[in-house]
């Protein structure tokens, strides 16, 4: 196992109070003006400083902990956008605890900072010495103390020294040696899957981070002892996915947890199924009654196309539609929820009775048309009160469900 990086690493990375208060005094500055404006502010390097307010500014709302404290140096603004939000790592956190925590994909350390809390020793791994450096630097100013930086491949250390774990934690690179971007497990770096026995003989539970786009059950055939998947939705998305892995977990299948949580990474809605139960759930058909619900892009992903309908007592519009509907509101629906004013042809003539002025909502779900192409067809404005939801009815009758949100009191 290599030794600490060296101090001398982890300070260069670091502002002085200078850099930090002129950090702090053009945070609300447009970055492009103010490289523009480079040569009012003598003794300082720009460029620098404007792409870390850069950075900071797309922190604000996504790693509020972070941005707070300005002592810490942030990474390019893109790799602030494709880091874990806070309250996607505090989730992480709350499932995994033990002694020892193996991250062998360090990066910006955001999951592994949160993770650290739960266990009493983190080895993180990062190959990039620039980015290992700036992660020590923050970790320190962060008041972290448990976490051992290693500035080398993780895998090639992992296959030299025995290094005991309770937990691995993975979140490959998404993209390819010509940086363009990859959804398959095995074009990701590094490839996870060859090296799960490897990972095995060093850790029993394996925690794997994916992109919301990766194909669920085409992961699962590649994945050893796969235990749980976690579907992770935040906000109106579906922001990413986590496989859990147990090597004492003897069962073929592996529950489905869908967890649509807070930027405090509290769960505000949650559902378990798994394909079984998926299979046999029993559906009821309905034309639309008094409110429409459109389920969370989370639940989407999973495929609870049935189990949501089984589970909160709603009628489905149709087979393809994944839209739902009940006489009475259901208040913890995962998703979006609206009361119906009306239905009626896809003719804005009919349309224009039940709404007031041009602007509207739309939606289209299982119908013969794009979004733009009606609103362009219709002569309607983005916003406003009204939510149209084009859609198909298990009649195969092709509709306009004319909403609102309800009141919620």
């Amino acid at each position: 196992m290599s030794d600490r990086m060296p101090e001398s690493s982890a300070a260069e990375t670091s502002f002085s109070q200078l850099e930090i208060d002129f950090i702090k005094a053009h945070m609300q500055d447009d970055v492009s003006q103010l490289m523009l404006r480079a040569g009012q502010f003598k003794g300082y390097d720009i460029k620098k400083l404007a792409a870390q307010i850069q950075s900071r500014q797309k922190a604000v709302k996504k790693l509020p902990q972070w941005s707070a404290n300005p002592a810490l140096t942030f990474p390019p603004a893109l790799s602030v956008e494709q880091s874990s939000s806070e309250g996607t790592a505090r989730y992480k956190a709350s499932i995994v605890s033990g002694n020892q925590l193996i991250d062998i994909t360090g990066g910006m350390g955001v999951d592994c900072f949160y993770m650290s809390q739960k266990f009493e020793q983190v080895q993180y791994f990062e190959q990039q010495a620039e980015v290992a450096a700036t992660a020590k630097a923050n970790f320190k100013h962060l008041g972290v103390t448990n976490i051992v930086v290693h500035a080398e491949n993780s895998l090639e250390n992992l296959a030299i020294n025995n290094l005991p774990a309770d937990w691995i934690y993975a979140d490959p690179a998404r993209r390819n040696a010509n940086r363009e971007k990859v959804v398959l497990l095995s074009g990701c770096t590094p490839d996870i899957v060859s090296n799960l026995d490897l990972l095995f003989q060093n850790a029993p539970q394996i925690l794997l981070k994916t992109s919301p786009l990766l194909d669920i059950d085409l992961a699962a055939k590649s994945l050893k002892y796969l235990k749980e998947v976690h579907v992770i939705g935040f906000e109106s998305e579906c922001k990413e996915l986590l496989f859990v892995m147990d090597l004492n977990h003897a069962s073929n299948d592996f529950e489905i947890k869908i967890r649509i949580v807070d930027g405090a990474g509290a769960v505000l809605h949650r559902m378990d199924f798994n394909r079984e139960t998926e299979r046999i759930s029993q559906v009821t058909y309905s034309d639309p009654l008094q409110y429409l619900y459109e389920p969370h892009a989370a639940v989407l992903k999973a495929g609870a196309f049935k189990t949501v309908s089984a589970a909160f007592s709603l009628d489905k519009l149709s087979i393809n539609s994944q839209l739902y509907t009940s006489h009475a509101l259901n208040r913890d629906f995962p998703g979006r929820t609206f009361e119906i004013i009306a239905v009626c042809k896809p003719d804005i003539k009919e349309i224009a009775k039940h709404i007031q002025g041009d602007k509207a909502n739309l939606t289209v779900r299982n119908f013969p048309a794009k979004s733009e192409e009606l609103r362009k067809k219709w002569k309607l404005k983005d916003g406003g009160k009204y939510y149209l939801f084009a859609t198909t009815l298990a009649d195969n009758s092709k509709v306009v469900v004319v909403t609102m949100k309800p009141e919620m009191a």
